[in-house]
């Protein structure tokens, strides 16, 4: 019997993805990621009617009655599981779990199309495990997310993951300029989530969060105050794995300010600040504390990113006053 892939990389794996639907040997569970939640539940929907159908990747979409219902959402033999509010509730984890114990009532198999699922909560993920390592031969489970690191690693680890390419940068500046926000939010916005709708609610807390880095190290190396450094540290060791990359992205631009390649730095509209931190330090030794910084610990389970970030910060402060350069 043909077996389905263990790992699958990109969108171009679709079609091979089809043929397994039809021929019965789909992945019991698959989580698709990318950085744009329209792209993903799109294909997530497109998938789950290829299975209910049982169709060929030959058969047009859309063309049966089947696939229409499966598109919409209509289907018998098929489960939406959605957020509700900031979670998906463990009560509908219960309800999917139930109904994947059941038979099928006119489809060749059952589907579980579960949307956002870093929005799992602990005991809700748990619950979710037993399915998903034996889902059985009649069910199948669609999980889609935008930030796959947000997941537990054994939900990680039992389902084939498959990577679902986004609009163009271009496309999706455009959709947020649409939306009516400033060529300024666009950017930042891209660069966070892509497309995701949540992107607009997380803006403001990842410009404070930003601010309060680069404040920091300002306080810290211009200002020669460590304690600023250790605090920033403790704050960093708890902060959300999404704002981890922050640090390091700014010591980065430090670095670019520091060599005279301020227009090639990411966060551009710290301009200033970030050049009192270039012109604190050389920028050899923001370069080695940008590289660290990318290198923390992903959670306290892999290791104490409080103290990883305290030991880089304050070895970045013993390192002293650039040397004196020609600018």
């Amino acid at each position: 019997m043909e077996r389905a892939p263990t790992a699958l990389r990109t969108v171009s794996t679709s079609a091979l993805l089809e043929r397994l639907a039809s021929r019965g040997t789909f992945p019991g569970a698959l989580l698709l990621v990318g950085p744009a939640s329209e792209s993903i539940e799109r294909e997530a929907r497109r998938l789950a009617s290829r299975l209910l159908c049982g169709s060929g990747p030959e058969h047009p979409e859309g063309a049966c009655d089947t696939c229409r219902r499966a598109e919409a959402g209509t289907h018998p033999d098929l489960l939406l599981v959605e957020p509700e509010g900031v979670a998906v509730k463990i009560d509908r984890v219960r309800e999917a779990i139930v109904f994947a114990a059941g038979r099928p009532y006119e489809a060749p198999r059952r589907v579980i199309l579960l949307s956002r699922a870093e929005k799992l909560g602990v005991e809700a993920a748990n619950a979710l495990l037993k399915a998903l390592e034996e889902p059985g031969s009649q069910i199948h489970w669609i999980l889609t997310t935008t930030r796959p690191e947000a997941l537990l690693p054994t939900i990680l680890s039992r389902c084939v993951t498959l990577s679902v390419a986004g609009p163009l940068r271009a496309e999706r500046l455009e959709r947020w300029r649409e939306r009516g926000f400033s060529d300024d939010d666009s950017e930042e916005l891209v660069r966070l989530t892509g497309e995701d709708e949540d992107a607009a609610e997380r803006l403001q807390e990842f410009r404070e969060q930003r601010e309060r880095i680069v404040q920091g190290l300002v306080t810290g190396l211009s200002e020669n105050r460590p304690a600023a450094l250790i605090l920033l540290a403790e704050e960093l060791g708890r902060a959300e794995s999404e704002h981890a990359p922050l640090l390091a992205e700014v010591l980065a631009d430090a670095a670019l300010s520091s060599a005279g390649s301020g227009e090639r730095m990411r966060h551009r509209a710290l301009a200033g600040p970030i050049g009192e931190i270039a012109r604190a330090r050389s920028g050899e030794a923001l370069r080695a504390a940008a590289l660290r910084a990318a290198d923390a610990p992903p959670d306290s389970r892999r290791g104490n990113r409080r103290l990883h970030f305290e030991a880089l910060l304050l070895t970045l402060f013993l390192a002293g006053q650039p040397s004196t350069v020609s600018r």
